[in-house]
């Protein structure tokens, strides 16, 4: 290689196999512009380039026997004028792309790697430079002196900057085997005498694609030029290198976009759910509304928002069951879950004239480890399906037990399913009527959804169509189940009669929430006080009494967690009690966990309904007064 400005006597660096290909000595290459050097059909070309571009060309060198040597060309401006890179036409390409910071778990990777290094190679130093918007970024130089790593951290690369600049610039390798008489090296002389720098080779590194990260150097403490060997592990070194620092990458951007979901995941659901709260909630107080006139335009605003609230929690539930493991598991009562879960869809049935059944075969074990939420999501969207797609008939479910695994099947003499699109209605949003005359309204979430929460408990879904018409589908899930005597489930404490004459301290900070609230409170018949956040709810709980709080999460000043902790700090040692339940924006799984770990008695997620409210008053504070 040789890397000159373009003029007369301006060679930067001239490789001896260079002069020994070409045949001139330094000297006589030095007396002419390197255009001169050129065939003349090249000259031209090299012109253009250096005018209007581009930045890399071809070329014909002449050699002293006559003959020509092809060249690859790369051209930069420069202080000096223009510059001038040529190697072999054989050598690999050069790419300038920059590259990314490297993250503590990258750095701590390359520090391995540098110490490996030098233990093949005993007396030696290792350094690792990454490059980022053009800069060296330091990525590992365990063995050298902190002030060298300093110094050159930060540090702009070019044309001729050390042996890693220009390596990382041109993306090729750069032998300096002295230091101190090299001109790549004149600005850092200093510097590297005092680290005890004799001899510099550096190999830069890159990804799969080409894109150059960085350059790993090894350094002598005298001059002296290095051993193929050397050379064939410092080659080696540079690809392991660029492997672990572009998967390293990879896998730093996983985790952090992993975080970044859960992020956008709790936070899109509070400020979603918190105004839908607001309008479901005007709903419900406007149904009481004696005016005839209203009720149509009411059913629709409360339609659309229900919809509205369904393709969200859709969207959210779908992307939260990906991350749930076993650890999501819980003790459950199997026939009791069924029996929940399928009581809804009994009346829906009934409504729309169907006949639903429902049977549990003899055999199955009357508590198991399952995860609830995923069963239940299952099983309710599958149900929903059957009833939705059935105008007349039945829907028929069926529990059993074989073979360690729940079995239940879901039977009903709808419309059917088309199998051969199978896989393609269990991807999201994908409907089986796409037409845009289609009779059956849906987000097409409910078969993608079902599918995963099915795979979260590790079971199977199996479709098939019903004769002469309908739908047969088989969900089964294995079990572990629980043996021993069963505990008495846990008794509420009874609430004292008189508490529920005392007003409800409702800590909120959103305006129109807190008027939503109210309304629900005053036609349920309870009496209410108000806090904006947490330390106001403090305050107001240290004044006066409450038959109860209903507490946000997630508020200026004092979140509701903290001041939850310190309203139960303050009734240890009394024998008191306040029912502090949770009505909070923050709807993802774990969080009912939270809320009760940080001291409250139950959860009511946004939007909240009233019927859900007076549930939950009743249960901890007691009927109001008539």
């Amino acid at each position: 290689m040789l890397l000159r400005c373009i003029g007369a006597g301006g060679f930067i660096r001239l490789s001896q196999e260079f002069r020994e290909r070409v045949g001139f000595t330094e000297v006589e290459l030095n007396s002419k512009p390197f255009a001169d050097w050129l065939n003349p059909a090249d000259r031209e070309q090299l012109s253009t380039a250096l005018v209007s571009g581009p930045e890399e060309c071809r070329v014909r060198h002449r050699t002293k026997d006559g003959g020509c040597l092809l060249l690859d060309v790369r051209l930069s401006s420069s202080p000096q004028g223009p510059m001038v890179l040529a190697h072999e036409a054989a050598a690999p390409r050069i790419s300038d792309e920059d590259a990314q910071p490297a993250e503590d778990t990258v750095k701590g990777t390359l520090n391995k790697i540098a110490r490996i290094v030098e233990e093949q190679n005993p007396g030696h130093r290792c350094s690792i430079l990454l490059v980022a918007h053009g800069r060296f970024v330091s990525g590992a130089g365990p063995s050298l002196p902190s002030f060298y790593n300093e110094a050159i951290d930060g540090h702009a690369i070019g044309p001729a900057v050390g042996s890693c600049g220009t390596a990382i610039y041109w993306g090729v390798p750069v032998i300096v085997e002295d230091i101190d008489n090299d001109p790549l090296w004149a600005p850092f002389s200093d510097l590297a005498r005092r680290a005890g720098l004799g001899a510099c080779w550096s190999h830069p590194f890159r990804t799969k694609r080409g894109q150059v990260l960085g350059a790993l150097a090894l350094y002598s403490p005298e001059p002296r030029a290095p051993t193929k060997e050397q050379l064939d592990r410092l080659r080696a070194a540079a690809q392991l290198t660029g492997l672990a620092v572009e998967r390293g990458r990879a896998e730093e951007q996983l985790r952090h976009a992993v975080h970044a979901r859960s992020v956008f995941l709790a936070n899109m659901s509070h400020e979603i759910r918190t105004p839908l709260n607001a309008l479901i909630g005007i709903s419900d107080t406007l149904k009481d509304t004696p005016s005839n006139e209203l009720q149509e335009e009411i059913g629709m605003l409360r339609q659309a928002s229900e919809d509205l609230l369904k393709l969200f929690t859709g969207v959210l539930e779908l992307t939260e069951v990906r991350s749930r493991t076993q650890s999501s598991e819980s003790v459950v009562d199997l026939e009791a879950l069924c029996r929940r879960i399928y009581e809804p869809f009994e009346q829906t049935c009934k409504d729309k004239g169907l006949r639903a059944t429902c049977t549990f075969a003899e055999g199955l074990p009357k508590r198991a480890h399952l995860d609830a939420w995923a069963f239940e999501r299952a099983l309710g969207l599958l149900l929903h399906n059957a009833v939705k797609f059935t105008d007349e008939g039945s829907v028929e479910l069926r529990v059993g037990f074989e073979n360690h695994k729940l079995r239940i099947q879901i039977c009903d003499s709808g419309c059917g399913i088309d199998t051969e699109r199978l896989n393609e209605l269990l991807e999201p949003f994908i409907q089986g009527d796409q037409s845009t005359t289609k009779r059956h309204a849906g987000f097409g979430l409910g078969l993608t959804l079902a599918d995963h929460c099915t795979q979260t408990l590790g079971g199977t879904l199996q479709f098939a169509n019903n004769q002469p018409q309908g739908t047969s589908v088989t969900l089964k899930v294995p079990l572990g189940t629980v043996s021993g005597h069963e505990p008495a489930p846990p008794r509420s404490p009874p609430v004292p009669a008189q508490r529920a004459e005392l007003p409800i301290l409702v800590v909120e900070d959103n305006r129109l929430n807190r008027t939503v609230i109210e309304r629900m409170l005053r036609r349920l018949g309870y009496r209410c006080d108000f806090a904006d956040n947490g330390e106001q709810a403090l305050q107001s709980a240290a004044r006066s009494e409450f038959s109860g709080v209903l507490m946000d999460c997630q508020m200026p000043v004092m979140d509701g967690y903290e001041a939850t902790r310190q309203i139960r700090e303050a009734e240890q040692g009394q024998g008191a009690h306040l029912p502090i339940i949770a009505v909070t924006a923050n709807a993802l799984a774990d969080d009912r966990e939270r809320c009760l770990r940080a001291g409250m008695d139950d959860y009511l997620k946004k939007p909240v309904r009233q019927h859900e409210l007076r549930s939950m008053l009743e249960r901890y504070v007691g009927r109001p007064p008539t």
